[in-house]
C-alpha cells in the first residue's frame, strides 16, 4: 500500500456518491490514484461534516500545530486532539474505502452524500446539512464573487 498515492492529487469539484449500510464509499474517479492508498478522515471541528486528507496533509497540519503560538502544553494538547480524531482509512485500487461508523453517525453520512474538493483535502457532507450550509454562506459567496469580478 502506497502512503503517497493521494498526496499529489488535487481534490476539485463536487460529486454525489453513496455510503452503504456498511459505511463503504467510493472515491470519485477523478480523485483516484489507480493504486491502493491511505487517507485519514476526521470530523470537522464544527461537527457538520467530515474531512479526508492524505498522510502528507495530516503531517502538515500536525506540523502547523506543533509550531503554533501557545505554550508547549497547549501545542501538545492540540496535536493530541487533532491526531487522535483522525482515523486511518485504506483505499483499494478501485477507490473504495470504509468510513468509521462513529464518524458516519456524527456527520450524518448515509445514503447519498456530497464530496466537495478543497484542493489538498476533500469534505464529506450530508446533503441536507450541505444545503443549510450553502444558505448560511450565501452572502459571503456574493462578496467573493464581487471581489473576483465574476
Amino acid at each position: 500500500m502506497s502512503l503517497d498515492a493521494y498526496n499529489s492529487i488535487p481534490f476539485t469539484g463536487t460529486y454525489r456518491h453513496g455510503v452503504d449500510s456498511k459505511n463503504r464509499m467510493t472515491i470519485p474517479a477523478d480523485w483516484r490514484s489507480g493504486e491502493e492508498g491511505l487517507l485519514y478522515v476526521r470530523l470537522h471541528s464544527t461537527g457538520t461534516h467530515a474531512i479526508a486528507m492524505s498522510p502528507r496533509m495530516l503531517e502538515q497540519r500536525i506540523a502547523e500545530l506543533e509550531t503554533a503560538e501557545g505554550t508547549a502544553g497547549q501545542r501538545s494538547t492540540w496535536v493530541r486532539l487533532f491526531a487522535s480524531s483522525a482515523q486511518r482509512c485504506c483505499v483499494d485500487k478501485q477507490g473504495r474505502m470504509v468510513l468509521p461508523p462513529e464518524l458516519c453517525q456524527k456527520a450524518g453520512l448515509k445514503g447519498e452524500v456530497l464530496l466537495l474538493g478543497a484542493m489538498k483535502e476533500f469534505q464529506l457532507w450530508n446533503t441536507e446539512r450541505w444545503a443549510a450550509q450553502q444558505a448560511a454562506e450565501e452572502a459571503g459567496n456574493q462578496d467573493l464573487a464581487n471581489l473576483l469580478g465574476i
